[in-house]
């Protein structure tokens, strides 16, 4: 029996169908609020059935609902309102709606009144953990329904407590990316407000979650880190990496370098058993990942909000079916800034090493921070790109030195190729036009870095 991942609409006089998946279909009553989870007959889904691509039901196309915004390219085929019909469904005992608007930071502390208890634990069943970052941590969940398995999310937490100014500021993310539908960019489904507690002792605190697509290939530093002979729980962390320092060594340094670091002795025959070789990417793989982060930053820039946090760790990987190279897609706008209605800045956002000279340095004039504009983002898609090329940022110096750092950024003359890494990336069959496009971003200039769609034409022409 063939498995089925269709998922899709169905509205009828008192049912309307949330979500089909693995010969399962959700279907929601309007009047009694209920959900239930049916199974459809092996034969709907057979490889020789004509009609697969319809519903077994109504018999109606499964893409026939899809006609609001462009959605990503996903087996997913979910209702728009799938989660809302569970908060409808869980709402006799909380309220696990998007939390409303709360721009009155003065307000008293968040009541019983604005939580979901129980949400999570009703409709999902925790894997394990994904990742922690600043604003919080990020779990791989099991969507659950009367038993019955529908899809892996990842579920991101994060406590706010009593504040409403950082629940606040965290809703202007969540809110924003609702909004944003694109092959390119990570799909947020739906948040609430529930108390967690985060570990056995502590105690339970307010907490936003947050269900978003989960990326099942990782992050692009991951990727890299892969390639690089770097197995997943390794130290590197957007360090200064050893190739970052061996740009600057003679052949010798370097291997001295090496062999300092494998722990080989004089006759060189000494190597550990664990050693693993680095795969650098091809040029398809670097035009098709950059395409894709471009094709994501063209979406937000085209309305008008500034990503200001891009680097590999946040460009999540996905792999479709039937293609070698994973989709890059953006995520983490906890800096993004809409630009149309931007204040004034009172500090760096971002991370420094894919931050732009002209970000950190101050007016000389005035001495006031300067206004960020989309080009940031042209330097730190830049950043990345060398990454994808060189494995390495410019820089001999890590986030580990923040001061070095940011004079080594404030310094830099921008991406010029000299003869021998133009021959190295030739010996590699890399274009010259990506050495050119990779100078063009990193001009110090920020008027004279391209614009997406002129990056997207470039890249074009060698996809």
């Amino acid at each position: 029996m063939a498995q089925s991942s269709r998922r899709s609409s169905i509205s009828g006089p008192s049912q309307h169908n949330a979500l089909v998946s693995q010969n399962q279909v959700v279907l929601y009553n309007a009047s009694s609020k209920g959900l239930t989870v049916n199974y459809i007959h092996p034969a709907c889904h057979t490889v020789e059935e004509p009609d697969a691509s319809t519903c077994p039901y109504c018999h109606r196309p499964l893409d026939e609902y899809n006609h609001s915004a462009p959605q990503a390219p996903t087996s997913d085929h979910r209702a728009p309102n799938y989660f809302h019909l569970l908060a409808i469904h869980n709402e006799s005992t909380s309220r696990p709606l998007t939390p409303p608007h709360l721009e009155d930071e003065a307000r008293p502390p968040l009541s019983s009144e604005t939580m979901a208890e129980g949400y999570f634990d009703a409709f999902f069943r925790e894997e394990s953990k994904l990742g922690m970052g600043a604003n919080g941590s990020v779990f791989l969940c099991q969507h659950v329904l009367d038993g019955n398995l529908l899809g892996r999310f990842a579920v991101k937490k994060i406590a706010v407590g009593s504040s409403h100014k950082y629940l606040v500021r965290i809703l202007k993310e969540v809110r924003l990316l609702e909004t944003l539908r694109h092959p390119n960019i990570i799909t947020y489904h739906h948040s609430w407000l529930e108390p967690c507690r985060f570990s056995t002792f502590g105690p339970s605190v307010p907490t936003l979650f947050i269900l978003m697509q989960w990326a099942e290939g990782g992050s692009l530093d991951d990727f890299i880190a892969q390639r690089r002979g770097i197995s997943h729980g390794d130290t590197y962390q957007n360090s200064a990496s050893p190739e970052s320092e061996e740009a600057h060594m003679t052949k010798a340094q370097r291997i001295a370098a090496f062999k300092a670091r494998t722990g080989a002795g004089a006759s060189g025959t000494s190597r550990p058993a664990n050693l693993k070789a680095v795969h650098l990417l091809s040029t398809d793989e670097i035009v098709s990942l950059l395409w894709d982060i471009t094709s994501g930053l063209a979406f937000l820039h085209n309305r008008s909000i500034l990503h200001l946090d891009l680097k590999p760790g946040n460009v999540l990987l996905t792999w479709d079916p039937n293609v070698l190279i994973p989709r890059g897609m953006l995520s983490d706008f906890g800096a993004a800034r809409d630009m149309l209605h931007q204040g004034s800045r009172t500090g760096v956002t971002g991370t420094l090493e894919y931050t732009s000279p002209e970000i950190i340095m101050p007016d000389p004039m005035t001495g006031a921070l300067r206004q960020t504009d989309s080009k940031s983002d042209i330097w730190s898609l830049g950043i990345i790109l060398h990454k994808l090329i060189f494995f390495h940022t410019p820089w001999r110096n890590g986030n580990d030195d923040f001061s070095l750092l940011e004079q080594e950024v404030i310094a830099y003359p921008g991406f010029i190729p000299d003869p021998s890494i133009t021959s190295a990336c030739s010996r590699r069959g890399l274009p010259t036009e990506l050495l050119t496009l990779l100078q063009s971003l990193l001009d110090r200039a920020p008027g004279r870095r391209p614009s997406c769609e002129k990056i997207l034409l470039a890249i074009e022409e060698h996809k």
